[in-house]
């Protein structure tokens, strides 16, 4: 009976024990699996992590190198044109990004040669219609189009066909970065378009300004020249027998040829102010001698209208100054001319003083004054206090607006008072240095002194009445001379020949004064040559200098001009019997 219970109590065991490892083993299994599943997606976790990690290290390539080449040509183009070499070579770069199959870049601006560059396989590169945005993807996401933009108009493309269609996840870097290439190709695009028409407006403008100094120097020379024969003329025959009526007469004819020479000088100078050739010479000269030279010019002339005129000067203007003398009595012969046109009755005064580095002018008078609807025109070109085919007063109207613009160019300003029926007066305020005096005045005198008659000149001239002028003033002082019609002949007369002083006019057919004078300068000539010409441009006077000539002689001259220049270069000459 026991033996029964202790072997049902072991078979119970048993199957407690089997049911148990039954159990583990299930367990175990049940384990297994769930180790296998876990260890799979374990391993598919680290292929699509690995799979990830390659795709964003060549997003990352990709940006880099997209970058390094924007960069690089970013730097080149702001260097160099947009020329078609540089930009093939950005699109082969460019080759290099992505798997991209071909590139196209199109343009209708006028830059490049071809409207077309293109990078890659030969293929078919379609129209895309115009989109809002400034780039568009086709519909397999195969083909790109950036556009080339000014503003918001659209002047070019670039076309990339890719191999297969780029990962959803890098769409926006690539239109992120093809869209700054396009934005960087349309920049330097511009740049070049701007430079263009900046070089052609710079060319069209040098064009201009040459058209006008050649305009400037060619009617200049043509009204001259005419003038140079009428107001010689009637200089010269001031000093011979005529009757009180032909006195009358070529007063007439005198002051006549003086007028159109003031009018010629006024207009040929508001051409260069405005051309921008008008330039100052700047040298040593004496306040007090200009001021002496404006009374002596306006003394007779405003007594003879029965006017009286003044001239004060404060003793603290210095003895020596720098600037251009020559302009400063332009401006004051223009505004005391002014006062005298303007001025039937009273007074003329000009007062002259110096304060704080600038040399002042007053000059007042008691004529009709301004009205007040006229001033603030006063110093525009062409303007008059009366313009009207009834006015009381002749004039072009350019005095006062070349004064003004002689005053600013020497820095200086300008400025009046003035009341209808009283009198006006103007102000003029010119900033000056200070210049050493030189005692020059015993050779002055020397030079002034000292007889020309025993001279033998050589004028060359082509102009038959010019000739005629010129050897008629030259007669007045007793001078051999000799003429020759062009610097050709010149020559020939120079070789058997020997002169003092050569007169050279500067425009002549077959070989002109410029060439005629190298020429000689370069053969060892060393006598003095002074210019006739009636070219007054700073072109003109720069090109006689470099010529080699000594000395210009502006036409019209007078015959005390022509003395003075023979004076001045013939002293301590060696001079030459016929």
């Amino acid at each position: 009976m026991d033996s029964e219970k202790t072997i049902e109590l072991l078979k119970k065991k048993i199957q407690r024990e089997t049911k148990i490892r039954k159990a583990a083993e299930s367990l175990l299994e049940e384990k297994s699996t769930e180790l296998y599943f876990a260890k799979l997606l374990v391993e598919d976790s680290l292929v699509v992590a690995k799979k990830q990690a390659e795709q964003d290290e060549q997003l990352l390539i990709f940006i880099n190198k997209l970058e390094s080449t924007l960069s690089h040509y970013n730097s080149q183009l702001l260097q160099v044109p947009p020329s078609e070499q540089v930009i093939q070579q950005l699109l082969e770069d460019l080759m290099d990004t992505a798997s991209i199959k071909a590139i196209r870049l199109s343009s209708s601006l006028d830059i490049l040669e071809n409207e077309h560059l293109q990078s890659g396989e030969a293929t078919t590169f379609d129209e895309f219609p115009t989109p809002k945005n400034n780039f568009q993807w086709n519909q397999d996401k195969t083909e790109l189009v950036v556009y080339l933009q000014f503003g918001p108009k659209k002047v070019g493309r670039l076309h990339f066909i890719f191999r297969t269609s780029p990962q959803e996840s890098w769409h926006r870097v690539i239109e992120k970065q093809y869209c700054l290439i396009a934005d960087m190709i349309s920049a330097s695009f511009q740049r070049q378009l701007l430079l263009n028409k900046t070089i052609k407006e710079k060319i069209r403008a040098e064009h201009s300004e040459k058209s006008t100094r050649d305009f400037v120097a060619m009617i200049n020379h043509e009204l001259r020249t005419p003038l140079n024969g009428l107001l010689g003329a009637a200089e010269l025959m001031e000093d011979t027998s005529i009757t009180s009526y032909q006195k009358k007469l070529l007063m007439s004819v005198h002051q006549a040829g003086e007028m159109l020479r003031v009018i010629i000088n006024d207009l040929l100078d508001i051409s260069k102010m405005n051309a921008g050739m008008l330039e100052l010479k700047l040298a040593t000269f004496s306040p007090q001698t200009l001021i002496d030279t404006i009374e002596q010019i306006f003394t007779e002339k405003i007594k003879a209208k029965g006017l009286t005129f003044s001239c004060e000067n404060d003793q603290s203007i210095p003895t020596t100054l720098l600037g251009d003398a020559d302009r400063i009595k332009q401006i004051l012969i223009n505004l005391i001319g002014n006062s005298v046109k303007f001025t039937n009755q009273g007074s003329i005064h000009l007062h002259t003083s110096w304060q704080d580095t600038s040399l002042i002018f007053i000059i007042s008078d008691t004529g009709c004054g301004i009205p007040q609807n006229k001033q603030a025109s006063l110093f525009e070109p062409f303007t008059q206090v009366d313009n009207s085919s009834q006015r009381k007063f002749e004039g072009t109207g350019l005095g006062l607006s070349i004064c003004k613009q002689l005053i600013e160019l020497m820095n200086g300003e300008v400025s009046f008072v003035s009341t209808l029926d009283k009198g006006t007066e103007f102000t003029v305020k010119l900033p000056l240095e200070l210049a050493v005096e030189k005692n020059q005045s015993v050779i002055e005198v020397n030079r002034n002194t000292h007889s020309i008659n025993h001279l033998r000149i050589l004028a060359v001239e082509d102009i038959k009445t010019n000739q005629v002028i010129l050897g008629m003033m030259l007669d007045k002082f007793s001078i051999n001379y000799q003429f020759a019609d062009n610097g050709e002949l010149a020559l020939e007369v120079l070789k058997n020949n020997e002169f003092d002083i050569i007169l050279m006019d500067c425009r002549m057919p077959i070989l002109d004064g410029f060439q005629t004078t190298k020429y000689l300068r370069k053969q060892g000539y060393t006598k003095p040559i002074i210019a006739l010409t009636a070219g007054t441009t700073s072109t003109e006077v720069a090109e006689c200098v470099e010529s080699g000539m000594n000395d210009i002689l502006h036409k019209p001259y007078k015959l005390k001009e022509l003395e003075a220049a023979l004076k001045k270069w013939s002293y301590g000459l060696q001079h030459y019997d016929i």
